[in-house]
């Protein structure tokens, strides 16, 4: 059974299911959050770098190598999480150096990315307004929505 479950996942859970979020995030993003500050590239590494990071070790700390084919493959980017409200509210800065005090030995990075949390609350609160306010004029944001609600909140 184990292993039944265990090919289910690796076929149908990790890489499929998460660009597919992914997809919709950024779709979302592109939508409701100011552009260009949220295009794919931005949205990506918010997700696949900072949010995974957090969710899965608790830390936005560390090198995240950047997988991803293209002009940023092989990135290493760490992070700089700051309180303001700066513009764009997140950025991927090249500066290279080493993360010294967190990790067991040095751990060389080429970028930084600077993460502004209010910035990134605003840019969030004032996307779900405009969510909220499309959904009244939107058919088909509203089906959506129902479709979403009875999913988290079967009868």
């Amino acid at each position: 059974m184990g292993s039944v479950a265990s090919r289910y996942w690796q076929y149908y859970g990790s890489d499929r299911v998460f660009a597919h979020y992914r997809q919709q995030i950024a779709v979302w993003a592109q939508r409701f959050l100011p552009q260009p500050d949220y295009d794919c590239e931005t949205v990506r590494i918010l997700i696949d770098a900072f949010r995974n990071s957090v969710a899965h070790r608790g830390i936005a700390t560390g090198i995240w190598i950047d997988q991803n084919q293209g002009d940023g493959h092989g990135r290493r980017l760490t992070w700089k999480v700051l309180a303001d409200a700066k513009r764009p509210a997140c950025e991927v800065i090249a500066e290279q150096g080493y993360l010294r005090k967190d990790p067991p030995w040095p751990c060389l990075f080429t970028h930084r990315v600077h993460i502004h949390l209010r910035g990134l609350q605003v840019d969030i609160r004032k996307g779900a307004i405009r969510y909220s306010d499309s959904i009244s004029t939107d058919q088909h944001l509203l089906d959506n929505f129902e479709a979403c609600m009875r999913q988290l909140y079967p009868e």
